[in-house]
Order: structure tokens, then C-alpha cells, then sequence
């Protein structure tokens, strides 16, 4: 059994892959209960009965309508969370957009046992698992927002932080650099339950909800 168990969290992954579905329904059964469509009718029927924390979607599933469906699905069902499932190589999808549509995940559809497992905890907790490469393109454009006063992220303030205590700046500095829960932990010689109660301090001080906001929010103060 995965160190973390939610067995009471229900997924659906959506996905014309029968073999990919099946794989990740697999792997993520052992600690999540999993639902698995293949036809677009009946998707909207699975996420009203399971009313899943998670949904996991493969673009191919849907041709060019994928931004369409998130928006429409997060609308209908504002508090789920979403993962496109991307073949990286035949069918690229523009992570920016898709991001900006509400997404809080991408996987690659060779992602191993052991990441896949780790990122449907992670975003069914809360976080957003993306490519540094993404963050990388949303700290430009909100910089790019900031100099031409466009800036729609809406922060405290700078003069927030110092609300925060010394070892809250050093998380809150960790994650900005890239860290997870597990590697901030063991720098800080914490458990990754204290760790997890320093970012709720974070957030709730800074008035921010989540880690690619946090790091946004350092990323003004450069």
C-alpha cells in the first residue's frame, strides 16, 4: 500500500486509451477509488454520481474541444481538480492556456508508477503539479502584466510578509526555489505535517492559495 491512502477520494480518468486508462486505474486503485470513461456522453453522468475530487482527462478524448470541456466542466463543478493527460509527443497541448482555463496538472502518458501515484496526492491536496517550464513562462507574463500595470493577480502586498515568522519565510523561500513538502522537511529537519501547517500560515498571511502563487508572489519582490 502508497505511504498516503485515500481511499474515500474518488477519480475518473477519461480517456479513449483503453491501455493508458487501465494502467493509471491500476496504479492509483491501490489508495483512490477509480472510475474510468471512455466516451465523452457518459462523462458528465460519471462526474454527477462519483462526484470525483479528481478528474484526469486525455485531450484526445475530445479533439480540439479540450479547453471547452475544462471550462465548462469547473464551471458545472467549481471544486474539482483537473489533470490533462498529454502525449507529449504526438499531441502536444498548450499548457499556458489550458492552465489559465483552470487546470491544475499535466502528465505525461509514460509518466512512471511512482509520479503518477505522487502527483494525483498532490493535486487532490491542493497543489498543482506543472513543469518548471510552465512556471517559468507564468513568472515572465506576470512580470511582462507588471511593467505594463496589467498586473490580475491580486495579492496582499508586499508589506504582508512581514507577518511572517522566521521559519515560515524560510518555506515560503523553499518553495519558491522549487521545493516539495518532503525535500522542505528534510532540509528543516520538520515533519511534512509541520511543513504543511507553515503554508497554511503562508497562504492565510499573505492572502494566496497555493504554491505557483507563492512563488508568483516572490517573483514581485525580486
Amino acid at each position: 500500500m502508497p505511504a498516503h491512502s485515500d481511499t474515500n477520494t474518488p477519480i475518473l480518468v477519461a480517456s479513449c486509451n483503453s491501455g493508458l486508462a487501465k494502467r493509471i486505474a491500476s496504479v492509483l486503485n491501490e489508495a483512490f477509488t477509480v472510475a474510468v470513461s471512455s466516451n465523452t456522453g457518459a462523462i458528465q453522468k460519471h462526474l454527477d454520481d462519483l462526484k470525483p475530487q479528481l478528474l484526469m482527462l486525455d485531450p484526445e478524448l475530445f479533439n480540439d474541444n479540450i479547453r471547452d470541456t475544462i471550462s465548462n466542466t469547473l464551471s458545472r463543478h467549481p471544486h474539482i481538480r483537473v489533470i490533462v493527460l498529454e502525449d507529449e509527443q504526438n499531441n502536444p497541448v498548450d499548457q499556458l492556456t489550458l492552465f489559465k482555463s483552470g487546470v491544475h496538472g499535466f502528465l505525461s502518458h509514460t509518466i512512471s508508477t511512482d509520479l503518477l501515484f505522487k502527483a494525483a496526492h498532490a493535486v487532490c491536496s491542493g497543489e498543482v503539479w506543472v513543469p518548471r517550464q510552465l512556471i517559468a513562462s507564468l513568472v515572465g507574463e506576470l512580470a511582462r502584466d507588471t511593467s505594463a500595470n496589467t498586473h490580475t493577480l491580486k495579492f496582499a502586498g508586499n508589506s504582508s510578509i512581514k507577518h511572517l515568522t522566521p521559519r515560515e519565510m524560510q518555506v515560503a523561500e523553499m518553495v519558491h526555489l522549487g521545493g516539495n513538502n518532503k525535500t522542505i522537511a528534510r532540509e528543516l529537519d520538520i515533519s511534512e505535517r509541520t511543513v504543511k501547517a507553515h503554508l497554511s500560515a503562508i497562504f492565510r498571511k499573505l492572502d494566496i492559495e497555493n504554491r505557483l502563487h507563492l512563488a508568483l508572489y516572490f517573483s514581485q519582490l525580486k
